[in-house]
């Protein structure tokens, strides 16, 4: 996997992206430009995430994707894993989405039909995808963080506002 420090900096090249003389390789699929329109428009997480492993599994062919969340039993995930198995699935990736702040949000798990590993080219479009799914999970994460504060300071404010009863001796 690419090194993540390098913060949301796109890889180079793609599948499913169409290269014109003199690109520089940083342009966006139309794939990629969709996803980014969903996380601006705060499209339900699971629409987001289920648009990448769309994008992944026809960009790849032959297999299925899933992302999995930090808060998801281990039981759940390795029923998947077992499913997979039982279908003829082999574990093709499974890749870790980490914050700017390398805390783990999530994992990216590649299951193919067959038993190969990605190319330097599949690869780069997957680190591409894994960036795009850690924006959207930190929007998430944003998101609540911001809806908690919201929520907090609006009680402590009509708290505050409301009139207190008077008590008569």
């Amino acid at each position: 996997m690419a090194n993540h420090e390098s913060g949301w900096k796109l890889a180079e090249s793609g599948l499913g992206q169409h290269r014109h003389p003199g690109d520089d390789g940083h342009r966006l699929s139309a794939e990629e430009r969709q996803i980014l329109e969903l996380i601006f428009l705060s499209a339900p997480l699971p629409t987001i995430l289920n648009k990448l492993c769309a994008v992944i599994d026809v960009w790849l062919g032959n297999v299925v994707s899933l992302v999995s969340l930090p808060e998801e039993e281990e039981s759940h995930i390795c029923s998947v894993a077992q499913s997979a198995t039982r279908f003829g699935l082999t574990i093709f990736l499974s890749a870790s989405i980490l914050a700017h702040d390398r805390s783990l949000q999530g994992t990216l798990q590649i299951y193919c039909c067959d038993q190969r590993s990605p190319t330097p080219q599949e690869l780069s479009q997957i680190e591409r995808l894994i960036h795009l799914a850690a924006v959207a999970l930190q929007n998430r994460k944003d998101s609540e963080e911001y809806d908690r504060s919201f929520r907090y300071w609006n009680s402590e404010i009509e708290d505050r506002e409301s009139p207190k009863p008077r008590f008569i001796n």
